[in-house]
């Protein structure tokens, strides 16, 4: 089997293996839609669309230099943090053992069955929505690497249609080459803020300028640095305010003056140009504009020639599963009329647990009213919920290293000065360095593993009352306090902050997340 053929396979084994670890799944895809719940039908609300043609003439290729930003506003000295450190490996142990977790629980290899019955015959269609691990792209990237074939991924092998209003953010990587944001802009998360809830981009993120001459710009050509589009869709939302008027750019040519003819709702500007577009820019003249993302046409080359996967990516970070519960369902769906999604991965949980409020009776109804509504918009869609790694809690530098050598040092003074011939018991005795008390009791050190283990708990067993699969990166890592163990590995899988994980470690995860469904060797 060649890889172009490994494409089909992959995103149909995910309805027909077993992968879970420790949960039995549905065995196929009939079954798996058998045990979703059926769904009164939703109507999508039409998107408004206006046109405009942007001459360029593609003359010679332009780099996107974003304007200097004045000084940052002066902030309050703070005192320096107290250093930390990553715990021992014997409080590790100790607080593993005082919570019954065996060691050999965290060693149990996962079940793999990889039975491949490849139900699907044209080009799939992914897509990814989650928190600050998607939001990296490492995950995705291997997926991709490791299927794409020798020549790795491009624009032959991977498409993309959406570019979602996250673009720009720390964090957040989307198919631009880079994003220039200058005047006053707003994030707004449909998590939570009410407006971007109520008109949700694909993303369910939104960029909102707060003043004019705000201005936008975004250098779209693709890795390789080719230009590729000569038509894109600029998603944006309609209100009572009164229309926008914009002024867009292509390439650095002559600015383009316009009003947005909107109507209440989902609104999308289609812009054409004379040949494929390296950079647009859009300024803010007038009234209220919240840009929702950008939407990239289909490949318009036969299927037989057309990029073998289409991935869209909608991952931001500190994001939650809430947004699926609090957006406009009839909004959101508008944007995903024309093609729908063969998988997608839901892959949140990270910041929920991170609430110091976190509940396991509420979060269990918060995730299963967001996967009913996520099967609202799509209720074909074969779904696979993440859920987070293991996560590990830094402690106060041990003060123990500094006691010892102090009182070496002291004992070395105290011996010099000593008549050789002194024989006392007193001079003799051996002085006991004093070692300061942890800083963080034993059983803390698991706070977060074991409600990350309640969390991927949850999600097994909602992800088959709604149709779903399941797969757990705390037990691919090795289960409970496995975060500790990663954070040593040379080179290390997490990251400093024992949340995030090093681009090793999401390449190691999405290796494993292959494994696991029996698609590569362990």
């Amino acid at each position: 089997m060649n890889k172009r053929d490994g494409w089909f396979l992959w995103a149909w084994v995910l309805v027909c293996a077993c992968s879970t670890v420790g949960a039995q799944l549905p065995q196929n895809a009939q079954q798996v839609q058998r045990m979703a719940p059926t769904l009164a039908p939703l109507t999508a609300l039409a998107v408004s669309v206006q046109s405009q043609h942007m001459a360029n003439s593609g003359a010679r290729p332009l780099e996107l230099v974003c304007p200097r930003k004045g000084p940052a506003p002066g902030r309050l000295a703070m005192a320096p943090a107290e250093p930390t450190e990553i715990p021992d490996d014997a409080d590790i142990e100790q607080a593993l053992k005082e919570a019954r977790e065996p060691l050999d629980a965290r060693l149990t290899t996962p079940p793999r069955t990889g039975a491949l019955r490849p139900e699907k015959t044209s080009h799939l269609h992914i897509a990814i929505w989650g928190d600050s691990h998607m939001a990296a792209a490492f995950f995705s990237d291997q997926l991709l690497r490791q299927l794409a074939g020798p020549a790795g991924p491009n624009a032959n092998t991977v498409s993309s249609r959406f570019v979602h209003a996250g673009v720009g953010h720390g964090g957040v990587r989307a198919l631009v080459q880079k994003t220039c944001l200058t005047g006053e802009w707003a994030r707004e998360m449909a998590y939570a803020h009410g407006d971007a809830a109520a008109a949700p981009g694909p993303g369910m993120t939104s960029l909102v300028a707060k003043k004019p001459g705000a201005m936008l710009a975004l250098d779209l050509r693709d890795a390789q640095g080719l230009a590729r589009h000569t038509r894109l869709q600029l998603l944006h939302h309609g209100d009572a305010s009164g229309p926008a008027r914009l002024a867009i750019s292509v390439d650095g040519e002559v600015e383009t003056q316009l009003t947005l003819t909107t109507q209440a709702g989902p609104n999308a500007l289609a812009l054409s140009t004379d040949v494929a577009l390296s950079t647009l820019q859009i300024r803010v003249l007038e009234g209220s504009f919240r840009f929702q993302g950008i939407k990239l046409p289909e490949s318009a080359t036969p299927a037989s020639t057309a990029a073998p996967l289409h991935l869209d990516l909608f991952a931001y970070p500190g994001a939650t599963v809430a947004g699926w519960v609090r957006s406009d369902l009839a909004y959101l769906a508008s944007w995903f009329t024309d093609q729908p999604y063969d998988l997608a991965l839901i892959a949140f949980g990270t910041n929920e647990g991170n609430d110091p409020r976190f509940n396991e009776a509420t979060y269990r109804d918060t995730l299963n009213k967001a996967l009913g509504n996520f099967r609202q918009v799509f209720p074909q869609t074969q779904c696979v919920l993440l859920s987070p790694g293991d996560r590990g809690i830094r402690v106060a530098k041990s003060k123990t290293a500094k006691a010892n050598k102090a009182t070496k040092g002291n004992q070395k003074q105290a011996a010099n000065k000593q008549d050789p011939k002194a024989k006392s018991s007193k001079n003799n005795t051996a002085v006991k360095p004093k070692t300061s008390p942890p800083s963080t009791p034993a059983a803390n050190l698991l706070k977060y593993s074991r409600i990350h283990a309640q969390i991927g708990q949850i999600q097994t067993e909602l992800a088959a009352q709604h149709g779903c699969l399941a797969w757990s990166m705390q037990e691919a890592m090795g289960g409970v306090g496995s975060a500790y163990t990663w954070a040593r590995k040379n080179p290390p899988l997490m990251a400093p902050d024992l949340i995030h994980f090093t681009a090793a470690g999401y390449r190691e995860l999405a290796n494993r997340f292959m494994a696991d469904f029996g698609l590569t060797a362990p």
